[in-house]
Parts: C-alpha cells; structure tokens; sequence
C-alpha cells in the first residue's frame, strides 16, 4: 500500500470515528430471558462490546412476552439473545408481541439476530424469513475449536475496511436453513476432519455462511452466527462485526471504523 492511500484511509476512518461520536446514540433494545446458551453471561458482554463504542445506548429486556408496538417505539434496533429451542409455543412470546416485532422491522428499523437467536420459534415461518437463516433439521455443528473467516462481500458497509480474512475460537454452524434473500457477507471451511469424539457431527467440507444481511419490508436484518460464549466474543472480528452490523441495522450506513489490530 502506497503512503498516500495509507494516509488518506488513516483521515477517512478518522472521520468516521469523529462523526461516530458526534451523531445521535443509536438506541439498542436486547431481547433475551430465555436460552439453552447462558444468555445471563453473554447479554452484558453484547451490551458493552456496543457501549464501549461510542455509537450505542443499550438496555435490556428479560421477558419478551407481554412486550407490543409500545415497548419497541423508542428504539433503533432490536437485538435477539433469544432461544426457545425446540419448545413448544407456550413458552414463546405471545402473538402481540411476535407481531410488534415483525412491524418494528418492516416499517423500516433494524433487527440482529446474535448466534442462537437462529434457533428460536420453532415452527413459525415467518421469523424464518425475517431472519433469513435459521437452525433446523438439518443443521448442527463440530466441536468447538479455531478457524478463518473469509469475507466474501468486502464492498458492504459492515465490512468495508475489514481485513480479507480474521482467526475466530468458536462453534462453526452448518447446514443452516437459509432463506433464498439472503446477502452473504462472511463464511468459514468447515474442517471435515473436526468431529465430536463420538465419530458424528463432523464438519461439513464446505464454506458455511456465518455473517449476512437482509431486506424485510423496508427495514434490515443482521445476523451473526459466531459468538458462542464469553471467550468466543472476545474475539476482535466478532466484536467488529457486531458493532458496525448493528449500526448499520439500525440506520443503513456504517460510521464505526474497523480496529486496527484485526487480523
């Protein structure tokens, strides 16, 4: 990289960091109460990977149910630490509310759906197409271990400025039912020769799609599907991509700058 280029990126990413500062918080609204993940460990360490930018004013909510149009008015973006796996629907949020949040998206503001959250309503297919890629029948995962992720669309505003590829310690989803709307931004090989001990669940041999976007209605959808636990969102491309698709769920564009010791 020329010294001209690298100092016209070095202003350009400070601008974005500035306006970042300056422009009105983004307004975060977390979902949660309910995982077969340990969603009271990994709900405070989303909400400062957000808050530690800058860009975000976070709150939680535990209890889905009961929440309407009312609950989710004054926020930007909806964020899913939520999964009812495999339950049956009297454990999940009541019609009012499933409804208040396909409304809050389609009329034109954001959703992210983080990690497990690809695992909820069972059965309901409509939050299938509002998320874009959920876990089904089909889908599973090998044991938890360390791999690359490769960027495959480097022009989206959520990786624009993202290095080619960055290393993740983490689950690696596969299989996942994906909807046919979908815009992949980031995948991984999925090692076949990672297996559980038992011989099954063995990777896929493949490139599996772990980070996209979608339209619903007038609104957009984030979904990531690293970040299985405290130590996996450690990690500085998931934190990277996080942020900057939550920002860019919320409001079309993307002023947080990618960190500099990404790789």
């Amino acid at each position: 990289m020329s010294r001209c280029l690298s100092i016209f990126l070095a202003v350009v990413f400070s601008v974005a960091s500035l306006l970042a500062q300056t422009a009105p918080k983004v307004k975060v609204l977390i979902l949660t109460g309910v995982s077969n993940h340990d969603w009271r460990a990994t709900t405070p360490v989303l909400r400062e990977i957000l808050e530690r930018t800058g860009r975000f004013e976070v709150r939680v909510n535990e209890e889905g149910r009961g929440c309407g149009p009312e609950t989710f008015a004054p926020y930007d973006v909806l964020l899913l630490n939520y999964n009812d796996y495999k339950q049956t629907a009297g454990l999940w949020w009541d019609a009012r509310a499933r409804e208040a949040m396909l409304d809050f998206v389609r009329t034109g503001r954001g959703l992210v759906s983080y990690h497990a959250s690809n695992n909820a309503f069972w059965g309901w297919p409509e939050y299938d197409r509002l998320v874009g890629g959920t876990w089904r029948e089909t889908a599973g995962h090998g044991p938890y271990h360390a791999y690359t992720v490769k960027i495959v669309d480097a022009a989206s505003p959520i990786t624009n400025g993202l290095p080619a590829t960055f290393a993740e310690s983490d689950e690696l989803y596969h299989q996942l039912s994906l909807q046919p709307n979908i815009h992949i931004l980031a995948t991984a090989w999925d090692d076949p020769k990672n297996c559980w001990k038992s011989g099954d669940g063995c990777g896929t041999g493949k490139d599996e799609p772990l980070i996209w976007t979608l339209e619903y209605g007038v609104g957009r959808v984030f979904q990531t599907a690293l970040g299985h636990d405290v130590k996996a969102m450690q990690g500085a491309g998931f934190q990277a991509t996080l942020a900057r698709g939550t920002e860019w769920a919320a409001t079309g564009q993307v002023t947080i700058a990618p960190p500099a010791d990404l790789r």
